[in-house]
């Protein structure tokens, strides 16, 4: 189906992706056990964690100065 070339790169993708949603994730301003919940996601269920936590997951809040 996969080169192997092919499916290294997209675990590679898979993995910056996982990484970088778990450091969001933990910059967050939700409590322990939601970040618990969502950083599990995300690491039992990679890809569908990773697009799921994109469009519904918790967000850093951003500060606004005058």
């Amino acid at each position: 189906m996969f080169s192997l070339e092919t499916a290294s790169i997209i675990g590679a993708i898979t993995l910056a992706a996982s990484l970088w949603a778990i450091a969001k994730i933990l910059y967050s301003e939700e409590g322990r056990t939601v970040k618990t919940l969502w950083i599990a996601t995300v690491v039992l269920l990679p890809l569908l964690g990773f697009v799921f936590w994109y469009f519904v997951g918790p967000r850093e809040q951003i500060s606004h100065h005058p």
